[in-house]
């Protein structure tokens, strides 16, 4: 590599480091983004946007992540993991259209463009176990788990019948099943009312 292209190149990762320093983070206060969403509408192309609580986690229908930043305008957001691509939530919030010409549909929109979530409120029991408690606390989409430990974690919805939580740092994810009676979570274990 010779001297110009040295400096380009440490011109232009400069410029990006500016960037994403000068993006402020997306806050959980937006909540219109979070959720199932479908590439291209196809419900076969499974995509999500969850939250931690403070910032936006972007999974692509390749399972590839990215950041979620915002701009000054709260229904565009920034995925700098994806070749800084742009998202435009369409003001119904049932479509996200993105720079490079692709777009992201609700799943779950059904055509209303409203969304119910299931009300997960309560006490569970681990593999059905009535001796131990785990419990649920929700706000709108917004979910804290508890485990039979006492262990908490944030999480939220992704669409009508799945949730997905951190645990420790770790993704675990639920499908909601018997009319949300019960969470199968991908790490063979499960929650029952």
């Amino acid at each position: 590599m010779n001297l110009a292209s040295c400096t380009r190149t440490a011109t232009l990762l400069a410029l990006l480091s500016g960037i994403l320093l000068s993006l402020p983070a997306v806050h959980a206060q937006n909540s219109a983004f979070p959720g199932q969403w479908c590439a291209q509408g196809d419900r076969n192309k499974q995509a999500s946007i969850t939250t931690d609580g403070m910032f936006l986690t972007l999974t692509n229908e390749a399972g590839s992540t990215s950041r979620g930043l915002s701009q000054a305008n709260r229904n565009v957001i920034v995925a700098p993991e994806w070749q800084f691509v742009q998202g435009t939530l369409s003001p119904d919030g049932n479509r996200i259209n993105w720079s490079n010409g692709t777009f992201w549909a609700r799943c779950n929109s059904g055509g209303s463009g409203h969304y119910h979530p299931p009300n997960l409120q309560g006490t569970w029991y681990p593999n059905g176990n009535h001796k131990l408690a785990c419990s649920i606390q929700q706000k709108s989409e917004d979910l804290i788990f508890t485990n039979e430990n006492g262990q908490t974690a944030r999480g939220s919805f992704l669409g009508r019948e799945h949730v997905t939580s951190k645990w420790g740092g770790q993704t675990v994810n639920g499908a909601l099943v018997n009319n949300a009676g019960r969470i199968n979570w991908d790490n063979g274990t499960w929650w029952s009312r």
